[in-house]
């Protein structure tokens, strides 16, 4: 049986590192679709059209406002129940296959 495909998007700040997280997520052994933005304005066009099962933040610099951001943007358009996870580097591939399950 072939697991469902897990949609996500991705959010980043530093476009000359996003390759090699984009190479890990299609590596993974779950069927992994992605979209990719780098500001909010983007992020929130994409969630106007389709809800992801979750959101990677992929950010230089996480002290820089994006997860306050992220929480307010949760709150008042309602996607609550998408999980967010944020990192200010690559994870190893172990830690993406977790967050799949």
């Amino acid at each position: 049986m072939q697991e469902k495909t897990r949609y996500i998007i991705l959010f980043y700040d530093h476009s000359e590192n996003v390759l090699s997280m984009k190479q890990l997520l299609q590596h993974l052994p779950v069927p992994v679709e992605t979209d990719c933005v780098e500001n909010f304005q983007q992020l929130l066009e994409v969630l106007d059209n389709r809800l992801p099962d979750l959101i990677i933040v992929y950010v230089n610099n996480p002290v820089k406002g994006y997860v306050s951001h992220l929480k307010d943007m949760r709150f008042n358009i309602g996607i609550d129940e998408i999980p967010v996870y944020v990192f200010s580097e690559l994870p190893e591939k172990q830690t993406l296959i977790e967050l799949m399950s």
